[in-house]
């Protein structure tokens, strides 16, 4: 078990990518706290996971609270004396968009997937330090490396980029890593099943990428595992697109458009 004897705080945990990467980390052997708001939902998933054998707890957490941040962090400490993981991955993407931007919502988008994680880092590193260092792991979006038509989804993904970059810079003397997950077209998550539902369950975005298909949250989880985990104890500062080659399709595609002009069979007409 990759993750034995560590323990664990994944935000947004009561469903989709962060309900997938809490499952496996207690599955890895990591004591796991899911955080999340649907209280209901969240014991029934720890339920869930301790009928098969493993670790887990629920704790109540709004990310743009700070006093949830600080419960969690003093439930984390109380149950377990440590806090190896944290994983960002609780996020929002309400429809925010150029011309005429609503601040309120702006503003509601900017709270939870920026605000928040900066807190939750802040609140979390002093107690990862003490228990050793660790691992941050930050779960942003493709829409975070090339814009989209939600200007505010966007804009908090390029800077949640940054933030986790300055975590690295900021925490790398405490032994805590930080690190960045860019998923693409993940299926079984609340937002691409509303994109699925537009599209009357066609697969679009998938038959973009590389591998012509959408991703599964277990995959994006097995990410998550391995940055968490001591697998990749040397690197920090780094973004990782998940997302089946969609981020280089458009190059990819171009080389085979011009594959003429790089194979020199141009010449020869």
């Amino acid at each position: 078990m990759t993750l034995k004897g560590k323990t664990a705080l994944v935000t947004g945990a009561t469903s989709g990518i962060g309900e997938a990467i809490a499952r496996l980390f207690a599955s890895e052997g990591a004591q796991v706290i899911i955080g999340g708001r649907k209280d209901e939902i969240g014991t029934s998933i720890v339920k869930d996971i301790r009928d098969q054998g493993f670790d887990a707890s629920y704790v109540h957490l709004e990310v743009t609270e700070q006093n949830d941040w600080k419960k969690a962090v003093q439930f984390a400490q109380d149950t377990y004396g440590q806090l190896n993981i944290l994983v960002n991955n609780a996020g929002t993407n309400e429809i925010c968009a150029y011309p005429n931007i609503d601040l309120k919502e702006w503003e509601k988008v900017m709270a939870t997937n920026v605000t928040g994680p900066m807190m939750g880092i802040d609140l979390c590193a002093p107690l990862m330090k003490q228990s050793g260092g660790g691992s941050i792991v930050n779960i942003s979006s493709l829409g975070g490396m090339y814009g989209t038509p939600s200007t505010a989804y966007s804009t908090s993904k390029w800077a949640i980029r940054g933030l986790s970059a300055n975590a690295a810079f900021s925490f790398s003397d405490w032994g805590i890593r930080s690190n960045v997950i860019a998923p693409g077209f993940i299926g079984g998550t609340n937002m691409t099943k509303a994109i699925l539902e537009k599209t009357g369950g066609q697969d679009v975005m998938g038959k973009m990428t590389l591998l012509g298909r959408s991703g599964k949250t277990n995959e994006l989880a097995q990410a998550a595992l391995f940055l968490a985990s001591d697998a990749s104890s040397y690197i920090t500062g780094l973004d990782i697109p998940v997302d089946g080659g969609l981020y280089t399709a458009g190059y990819y595609g171009t080389m085979k458009a011009n594959m003429k002009m790089f194979t020199g069979e141009e010449k020869t007409k």
